[in-house]
């Protein structure tokens, strides 16, 4: 498990003893993700509810140093506990989890159970049906470090795709990346009998932001908050040269994507029709 906890002396233990007593949310979620699959969008909307918490990458190892850190927290599981308080919004508390932040954060699936019990959680999954165009995303995200609009303008994304280079073998690799941590998640979700709500980018994109937070609300089994339509900073940065690019890796891999279709059929023909789902516990 990671543990490169601050020393207790460089924490302020006096804040942390006082933020433990704040109360606990009642209705809890996990959003399981795929990356480049419109996680941060969802993010974005569900703080702008004052209501369904901030359900970001609470255990990103790339962030965990600064947010146990800003918690005061000394071990996973006051970490744990602390973010169920601290990020409680109207007794409702999320955060969202890639199965290779899982694995390296937690080591191994049963660590990760442990500490949140399938019987105390709600559970979403996130994915994009289109992997390929997923798997471009990534390839330019790891090779431009553009992953959002917020922190990017127009000409900086234009002039990055001005320089960058189609690379087969590595779109292969990114897609196999997220491949695998389909089927791990998949996997868990078979071995601890997770029943998570499905969800897709194209879907998300597809009904407007009051849809998916409809959506969350009724899988929650909460009502929805009466707010004007939610809104995102983030937008798609998504140009001509990831299409350009994912036609190129169809035409030279069709034996490949083939396999991936036939592995991942299952997986999309659970996907959720929001319009007519149940609420779910």
């Amino acid at each position: 498990m990671w543990n490169e906890f601050a020393a207790l002396k460089e924490l302020d233990r006096e804040r942390f003893a006082k933020d433990i007593t704040l109360p606990p949310a009642k209705i809890r979620y996990v959003m399981y993700f795929t990356p480049r699959s419109g996680s941060s969008w969802i993010t974005d909307m569900a703080e702008g509810t004052r209501q369904l918490s901030i359900p970001g990458e609470c255990f990103n190892p790339n962030f965990l140093s600064t947010m146990t850190r800003a918690l005061n927290a000394n071990t996973m599981e006051e970490y744990t506990a602390i973010l169920e308080r601290r990020r409680n919004t109207k007794d409702i508390y999320g955060f969202q989890i890639t199965y290779h932040q899982l694995k390296k954060v937690f080591d191994n699936d049963d660590t990760f159970i442990t500490l949140f019990p399938v019987a105390n959680w709600h559970s979403f999954w996130l994915i994009r049906e289109d992997i390929v165009l997923q798997a471009v995303s990534l390839f330019k995200m790891v090779k431009t470090q553009i992953a959002h609009t917020p922190q990017t303008s127009v000409s900086d994304i234009a002039a990055q795709d001005r320089t960058l280079k189609y690379d087969g073998p590595e779109i292969k690799r990114w897609l196999e990346h997220i491949l695998a941590a389909e089927r791990g998640t998949e996997a868990l979700f078979e071995r601890e009998d997770i029943t998570p709500f499905r969800m897709s980018y194209e879907r998300n994109t597809a009904v407007n932001s009051h849809g998916v937070i409809d959506t969350m609300c009724r899988h929650l089994g909460v009502h929805r908050p009466r707010l004007s339509q939610p809104e995102s900073s983030h937008k798609k940065i998504g140009t001509s040269i990831n299409d350009q690019y994912a036609d190129r890796f169809r035409a030279e891999n069709v034996d490949f994507l083939r396999q991936v279709d036939r592995d991942r059929e299952r997986t999309l023909a659970l996907l959720e029709d929001y319009n007519t789902s149940e609420m779910r516990a």
